[in-house]
């Protein structure tokens, strides 16, 4: 899974960073966390209407993402 460099750590949550999620819901796949949201929908956009560019937090090391949509 691909996470960008540089993003900003959650201030709630230690251990996570702030980001760009690409994500499919059901079921569930985290493609990457990116730094903007173009980046994001262009890589989102290459991988079929299941998938979605959502802000939110990513738990590094691990597949969990959360988002506030």
């Amino acid at each position: 899974m691909f996470v960008a460099n540089g993003l900003k750590s959650d201030p709630d949550n230690k251990g996570w960073v702030m980001g760009w999620g690409v994500v499919r819901s059901e079921p569930w796949h985290l493609v990457g966390v990116y730094a903007t949201k173009d980046v994001a929908e262009t890589k989102a956009g290459t991988l079929g209407e299941d998938y979605k560019a959502r802000y939110g937090s990513h738990r590094l090391g691990s597949d969990d993402f959360v988002s506030g949509l």
